[in-house]
């Protein structure tokens, strides 16, 4: 009896909750077969791969291709790139955008904070093809908005060509980032901020604590976790930075500058058709990507006391 009574309750479940187990097992499908299987691929890394001979096929190459890794001239350049895009986006995307979040929440007007809000977030959904034509229509030489302004008020005679000059590429790249990305990146935080207790600001202007002194005191507080976390997974992602700012703006006057990793990986790959280095130099990075979320989780949770995990 209560084996029967249980095999009912189990199928009553079943019934009210198929629709998430449809969309959980869906979810799984997915990333077994384009996450999970694909990663068997990884032997590539170890084999002289030849598209002939197959993955079977292809002989050992007793770790040539990391080998080779140490040894490539531009493989320490594309490094040099992606940490100095990383870093440079760190130091002005990060307090831009919580800045930009902590005012806009202080804005009274509604109707103007929710067109404030939707100017900022549409960037987002414009891909870098489509942001690359406008990039280039804000900074040609010959027909840019920025520099027909350059040119009217006497800073040059014929323009600029930001792009061809590799010393300012980073800061072309991490501003028009910071563009696309700037609303979008403000909404956990904005998510933060609607959550904290309104008790706190009341007490506060009883205090007669000012709208900057309140952000100081409570809302920067109250969003030091979601920083952390930020910041742990920024960290760990940093080898991918600048692949489609490089696929997309990259010309032969700026590529010292803007050769990254994950740009390189692609065009050893794709490009080159060196599937095999490529792969070993994916999994070399996935590694260091590793490494470098633990070590940032292990030196936030040692400052903060809490990380991601």
């Amino acid at each position: 009896m209560e084996r029967v009574c249980s095999k009912k309750t189990k199928n009553h479940w079943f019934k009210k909750e198929y629709p998430y187990h449809i969309m959980v097992w869906m979810g799984i499908a997915f990333l077994a077969v384009f996450s999970y299987i694909p990663m068997a691929g990884i032997i590539i890394a170890f084999k002289n791969y030849r598209i002939g001979t197959g993955i079977l096929g292809s002989p050992w190459n007793n770790f040539a291709h990391f080998i080779s890794i140490f040894e490539d001239f531009y493989m320490l350049n594309a490094l040099t790139n992606t940490v100095g895009i990383f870093l440079l986006s760190m130091l002005i995307e990060f307090p831009v955008v919580i800045a930009f979040a902590l005012l806009l929440n202080e804005i009274n007007n509604i109707t103007f904070k929710k067109i404030v809000q939707t100017v900022s977030y549409l960037p987002h959904f414009i891909s870098w093809t489509i942001m690359a034509i406008i990039l280039d229509t804000l900074i040609s030489p010959s027909r840019g908005i920025i520099n027909q302004a350059l040119i009217a008020l006497g800073f040059t005679e014929n323009g600029i060509y930001f792009l061809g000059i590799k010393e300012i590429y980073w800061w072309v790249v991490v501003i028009a980032s910071l563009w696309k990305g700037l609303g979008w990146s403000s909404i956990v935080y904005l998510a933060v901020i609607t959550g904290i207790d309104e008790s706190l600001y009341e007490a506060a202007k009883i205090d007669g604590a000012g709208r900057f002194a309140r952000m100081r005191y409570i809302t920067l507080p109250s969003l030091r976790s979601i920083i952390c976390i930020r910041l742990i997974l920024s960290v760990g992602s940093m080898v991918n930075t600048g692949f489609d700012q490089a696929y997309f703006l990259n010309n032969p006057m700026n590529y010292e500058k803007s050769l990254t990793l994950s740009y390189y990986i692609y065009e050893i790959g794709l490009i080159r058709g060196n599937f095999g280095y490529s792969t070993a130099v994916g999994l070399l990075l996935s590694i260091v990507s590793a490494l470098l979320m633990l070590f940032a989780n292990g030196l936030v949770k040692k400052i903060n006391g809490e990380a991601l995990f």
